[in-house]
């Protein structure tokens, strides 16, 4: 595995390095409220983005989580070890990614693209996701009318039978999923709780359904 983070590591430094985005190895990026950046990058620090900020391009790192502060526009966020946290009312350009953490979405927030973590919760607050939103070991929680354009996929696990983890995904106060709930292993044990006027359009397959 450390091999593959340095080789990501060095990635990260030539892309940011060619297009003059914000860039530190050993520390934090801070974007101030207000400010703008072409696209913020860490290799072992977190990324800050202030409230009512503009980044035209990505936010990357590898050991460190992205915050993005209430009203600001960004790409892509990618982490490989930590959460993504957004505020009320951000707009992401494209996909937000970690392998290693939670993405928590505040309300009035939308991602135009897909929203996925390996190992971490996601939880939705009156947000919209675009397009897929995925996960292999974590629940997934929409709340306060949040909506999912796509599907919601578990994907399996490699490992033994009983390293299975058993997960859930709650809809509530009226949240939808425009797609489908796709348990891609059979194996693994989900359950889904489906509030008070919350719905999923399409099928759900390999999933407990429970409606409270």
């Amino acid at each position: 595995m450390k091999p593959k983070i340095a080789a990501i590591s060095f990635l990260l430094l030539v892309a940011v390095f060619l297009c003059g985005c914000d860039v530190s190895v050993n520390r934090s990026v801070h974007l101030r409220d207000g400010e703008h950046s072409r696209g913020m990058t860490s290799v072992n620090g977190s990324i800050h983005v202030g409230a009512r900020c503009v980044v035209d391009g990505n936010c990357r790192t590898v050991n460190g989580r992205i915050e993005v502060g209430d009203d600001s526009k960004v790409g892509d966020l990618n982490s490989v070890n930590g959460r993504i946290r957004l505020g009320a009312n951000v707009d992401v350009d494209g996909n937000a990614k970690t392998v290693n953490g939670s993405i928590s979405c505040g309300s009035g927030s939308r991602i135009h693209g897909r929203l996925s973590t390996v190992n971490g919760r996601i939880e939705l607050r009156n947000s919209e996701v675009d397009e897929d939103v995925s996960t292999v070991n974590g629940d997934v929680l929409l709340r306060e009318g949040s909506v999912v354009r796509g599907d919601i996929v578990i994907k399996g696990r490699h490992g033994s039978l009983f390293d299975q983890p058993r997960l859930e995904i709650r809809l509530s106060e009226g949240s939808r999923v425009e797609g489908r709930i796709l348990v891609r292993d059979s194996d693994i044990e989900v359950k889904v709780y489906l509030g008070k006027d919350s719905t999923v359009k399409g099928e759900i397959r390999n999933a407990q359904v429970i409606k409270e």
